[in-house]
Order: structure tokens, then sequence, then C-alpha cells
């Protein structure tokens, strides 16, 4: 089969790998499509097929029979428990009632990191490409976010480094933009630094603007760890001037919010992915719309942004392609969509009968990478 293109695109392959900025994505089954309640009854060609899925509680695969990696899977059944309360999934774990558990939670990483015993490995030292990002997301086609100024204020309003040694323990390493030290995409970008002074006088004349003061809302999930970051930053940026509510959704209602441009700020993570064009429709000003849905979800609209995402995906010049994510880099930095706090760093944590789950090899027998962006391969993992 031949594919053509309109214009050069370099990384698309990696989309034929069923990854869109992180976010895996494949198609779905006709019988799917024909069902009414098809999203309740996936079907795939996966190691599992569906068992059981109790909303909240758990989703329960069993061994597929005509799985077309022969001998594969080892294990005959699978559950997935959601536990959003992250003292009790460490609980969990050691009383046995979970045998894994997958976090990105700092207090959690630094309770087992170091314990052995149990099997312990995270994305602290190697990632494919590039890892996840914590970050606040402004919505930058409503108010108050709208305003440019006001996004500075709100950036400079938090004491980054505090926030790491308060909220993270040290454990999460301070972020200022998309990539890390190390990735040839990395730049020095600019992004403001704490000031609260000059926060203050930027909000008083937003505010004079305004007719009053800035008011906002900053939505996050209802986890222990998520709420504990909410009120510090709702506390920065009330020290300033703002006025702050915060809320608590679920986390598909969070998503669901930020697509539909229903926030005004949101607690959020991601941006995890192999290469930076993966992220393309999240950046891109084409994807970016006031209404109901907005792939660029922070709608933040800035042809600088969009003109290097294509050089980007144009070019197989790896310097070429160094330069324009760099630029993207630091155009996101100065436009302020995002709020960067920290890099995140995801751990898979297991009982020591867990075997195998961070040594994947794929069809034709080569070493594959076992743990990305907090997703882990359970084809080929075992009970001993």
């Amino acid at each position: 089969m031949a594919i053509s293109f309109k214009e050069p695109w370099v990384p698309f392959p990696y989309y034929l790998a069923g990854c869109i900025g992180g976010q895996i994505a494949y198609p779905v089954s006709p019988s799917m499509l024909a069902n009414k309640n098809g999203t309740s009854n996936p079907v795939g060609t996966g190691p599992f097929v569906f068992k059981e899925w109790i909303p909240n509680d758990h989703f329960t695969a069993t061994a597929n029979p005509h799985y077309w990696r022969p001998g594969l899977p080892y294990l005959s059944q699978i559950t997935f428990k959601p536990i959003p309360d992250e003292a009790a999934r460490g609980e969990a774990l050691k009383s046995g009632t979970i045998d894994l558990m997958i976090t990105d939670t700092p207090q959690l990483i630094l309770q087992f990191r170091g314990d052995r015993s149990y099997s312990y490995i995270d994305d602290s030292t190697k990632v494919a490409g590039e890892p996840d990002m914590n970050c606040i997301q402004l919505n930058c086609l409503a108010k108050p976010f709208n305003d440019p100024n006001v996004r500075q204020a709100a950036a400079m309003a938090i004491n980054r480094r505090q926030y790491i040694a308060v909220i993270d323990e040290g454990v999460l390493p301070l972020s200022n933009g998309l990539f890390v030290p190390g990735s040839p995409y990395f730049s020095a970008t600019g992004f403001p630094t704490y000031n609260p002074s000059q926060a203050k006088k930027l909000l008083q004349t937003a505010a004079q603007k305004n007719g009053g003061p800035i008011t906002t809302t900053l939505g996050t999930t209802n986890s222990p760890a998520a709420t504990r970051a909410q009120q510090y930053i709702q506390q920065a940026w009330q020290a300033v001037g703002f006025k702050v509510t915060n809320t608590i959704v679920e986390q598909n209602q969070i998503i669901n919010n930020a697509l539909a441009g229903k926030f005004q700020a949101l607690q959020w993570r991601q941006f995890s992915a192999v290469d930076p064009d993966l992220n393309y429709i999240f950046w891109s000003t084409t994807t970016a719309s006031p209404g109901s849905l907005s792939i660029n979800m922070a709608r933040n609209i800035d042809p600088k942004v969009e003109a290097a995402l294509l050089a980007g995906r144009a070019s197989s010049d790896e310097g070429v392609r160094a330069k324009a994510y760099q630029t993207v880099n630091k155009r996101i930095a100065f436009d302020i969509p995002y709020i960067w706090t920290d890099r995140a760093v995801w751990s898979v944590i297991g009982q020591p009968k867990v075997q195998n789950f961070n040594n994947p090899t794929t069809p034709a027998g080569q070493p594959a990478f076992g743990l990305i962006g907090g997703s882990i391969w359970p084809t080929q993992i075992w009970i001993s």
C-alpha cells in the first residue's frame, strides 16, 4: 500500500505505531461501531479480550486464544483497578490486594524507591522521546487568560522551586518548557521566573482595565495529591491579587472540559511523545477553536508556532528539526498557554512474584521499550 501526501511528513511512521501525542490510538472494529453499546464492549486483536467492566471499580480481560503471537500472553487474566487515593493505592499493594501499581505521585515514589522487597522501575533516567510535563493549562481565548499580561502574572506568582520542594518533595525536576536537558529540542526558554511584586503590578493594571478584580477558577481531579497542589497554586495566586475558586472533577470530565473550553485554568499533565510532531494537534493554530471542540485545548494561536511545527514536520535534517522545535519551545514559553511546574516521573511497582513487566520483546525477538508515559505492555508478564 502506498500513501501519498500533499506536503512532506517525515515523522508519519510514528503515527502508524498507534500514538498521537502520547495518546494510544487504534482503529475501531466494525462490530464495535455497529453495536450501540460498542464503547462498553471493546473488540480487538490484542493479547487480551474484554470480559467485564464495572465503571470506577475494575476492568477485567482474559487471554485472547486467537492472539497472533503464538504462546502469548502468559497471563490467563488481568484486572485493572482505579484507585484515585494515592495512599490507598500504596496500601493496596502492601496488603497484596493488587499485584502491580502505576503511579506518578512523588510521595509513593519516595516510599517504594529503594525498597528491595518490591520490584521497582521508573522513567526518571530513561525516556522514549519526551516525558509528560506537569503544568497549569490556561484557556487563552477566555477571560481572564485571554490577556497575555494576566497569564504572565499567573506564572510569576508561583515560586516553582518551592513548589518542587513542598509539593513534589524534591522528586520531580523543575520544568521550564516542553523538553528536558539532553533532548536535541531542549533550549533555554525565558519562561517567567518567580516575581510576585511584578505579578501584582500586572494584575493591578489588568484589574483597572477589567473594571474589577481578576477572578478565575482552577480545576483539578479528585486525588489528594492533585488537591494539595491545587491549594498551593490557589494561595500563590491569591497572594498577588487573583480571586480563585477551586473546582474538583473526575479525570474524564476534566478532559471533556478542556476540549469544550469549559475552563479558565486546569492542572494538567501531557506531551509524552517519542517524536514532537505527535503533539502537533495540541499546539497547532489549525486545531484551535473558540467553539465546543478544540484539540488545541489551551487555544493558543501563534503563527510562529505553526510555522516551526511545519518546518519540523517537513525536514529529515536533524539540525533543522532541532531548531524548529526549539523555536516551538521558546514561543510557547513566550505565549504562556501552560505554566510549567515539573517534569512527571512515572513508576511501576510490583510484588516480587510479578515478573517481566519491564522486558518486552518485539515479534522479531528484539528488546522493546518497557515503560512509556506510565504505560507498560502486559503481554509477556508472568506470575512466579
